[in-house]
């Protein structure tokens, strides 16, 4: 999805306003939803052209606001546009979903951005293992060097005999 500029968006509702062509072909000129341009030409209608130019300030208190009022009315996305002169579709709809499952504090705790794909890696325990533990796991490591190297000195004389019966 391409993001469209203030000015072609305000070319576009000069347009439709000038009565050159219907709202889907105007908003299919500027390359503009059917769905985002509808939701403009309300937000245009009630709030002018400072809605394009200075768009509302998100805040936590203002996500409770549009998802309250939006569940509350049931109102359409640009009923939504009208009300508060946003035009955010996905962040809308999203809002409602989360006021609807966690209330208010779900959508006071929403953070911009996406979450990291990767995490940090976690510390090794092995630094706040106590001495004695640290010690235990020492041994313990030892204990399996030792027994995989007696493995092999056994497999080793066992070849070596095999090759000299072989020999005789």
């Amino acid at each position: 999805m391409t993001k469209i500029s203030k000015q072609t968006k305000l070319e576009a509702i000069l347009a439709y306003h000038a009565g050159f062509a219907s709202k889907a072909k105007v908003a299919k000129h500027y390359g503009i939803s059917k769905t985002l341009f509808g939701m403009l030409l309300a937000a245009y209608a009630t709030h002018g052209p400072d809605v394009l130019l200075n768009p509302p300030a998100i805040t936590g208190e203002f996500r409770i606001a549009v998802a309250s009022w939006a569940i509350r009315e049931n109102a359409s996305l640009t009923a939504v546009a009208a009300k508060f002169g946003y035009v955010g579709t996905a962040q809308i709809i999203k809002w409602k979903e989360i006021y609807s499952k966690l209330g208010p504090n779900g959508l006071l705790s929403i953070q911009k951005g996406q979450k990291p794909k990767m995490t940090k890696k976690k510390q090794t325990q092995t630094n706040k293992l106590s001495e004695e533990e640290n010690r235990l796991a020492q041994l313990e490591d030892e204990v399996l060097r030792l027994k995989i190297q007696n493995e092999a000195l056994k497999l080793l004389a066992s070849i070596q005999q095999r090759t000299d019966n072989s020999q005789k």
